[in-house]
């Protein structure tokens, strides 16, 4: 019970506990958090997303003989949420709306709701799954090879689904870069995003089954998965460079196909 006597001894106490658990969590919560997941990879105190795609070849949802990669699923998670982004009207961005739209066909394979099956027990009141989208693409990258990128947070979660409009396959060139302009792409960057984000991984026969062969289901590959390059675990050009060189994987399934379309 409070009484005048103690009341200040309280009150001391009450701002000695909010100064240490300010002093936890520097500048903010929302960052030490993010920080946490992202540089606490080791010991005693690790946060354990990186440990989803160590090695790089890693599938951490399922057998691996399915043949995939959740680091390349993070990065395809990634663009298909925020490609449909409208940067003259200032919607859409990484805001977690894809998780909202997994049926669509534009959203085919099992990428999404595995990502967001291992997202899920990292939200929390400091961290929305938008940042954890994010967060996923630094962290492939920093760990399969590929560029440092800095990382943002205080993303808002979307609380429905986002426009149509992910290229496909099967669009055409038109169709495409005016899709990447309305994300804020222009034709060279559309490109070079287009050519290096097929870095890692696989296309796989159960989500493309026009551009992937029955054929390349085997015992050790059940998904039916073609890598994209020689180096699938590693973000790096050589995708653009057999590509251009006509060697290795020739740019990839989505380049070699049959596919009339």
């Amino acid at each position: 019970m409070l009484t005048p006597g103690n009341i200040y001894t309280w009150l001391a106490l009450a701002q000695l506990t909010d100064l240490a658990q300010a002093a936890l969590h520097y500048p903010n919560a929302l960052i030490s958090r993010l920080e946490h997941l992202l540089v606490d990879t080791d010991g005693a105190f690790r946060a354990g997303f990186k440990d989803a795609i160590t090695p790089c070849t890693n599938y951490v949802s399922g057998a691996q003989t399915l043949g995939r990669q959740t680091s390349a699923q993070w990065l395809r998670v990634a663009f298909h949420d925020f490609v449909t982004a409208h940067v003259d009207e200032g919607t859409g961005g990484i805001d977690a709306s894809i998780g909202f739209e997994t049926l669509r066909a534009e959203d085919s394979g099992s990428a999404f709701n595995d990502s967001f099956a291992f997202f899920a027990p990292f939200v929390d009141a400091q961290t929305s799954m938008a940042d954890l989208v994010a967060l996923s693409v630094v962290v492939s990258l920093g760990n399969c090879g590929g560029l440092r990128v800095p990382l943002r947070g205080g993303r808002v979660d979307a609380a429905a689904e986002g426009p149509l409009g992910v290229p496909e396959p099967e669009s055409g060139l038109d169709e495409t870069l005016a899709e990447f302009a309305g994300a804020g792409f222009d034709a060279r960057d559309a490109v070079g995003l287009t050519a290096c984000g097929h870095s890692l991984g696989r296309v796989h026969h159960g989500g493309f089954p026009n551009v992937v062969p029955a054929s390349a289901v085997t015992p050790d590959n059940t998904g039916g998965g073609v890598n994209l390059d020689s180096t699938r675990a590693s973000f790096d050009v050589d995708v653009v460079r057999e590509y251009l060189g006509g060697y290795g994987q020739r740019g990839g399934p989505l380049v070699t196909s049959e596919n009339v379309t």
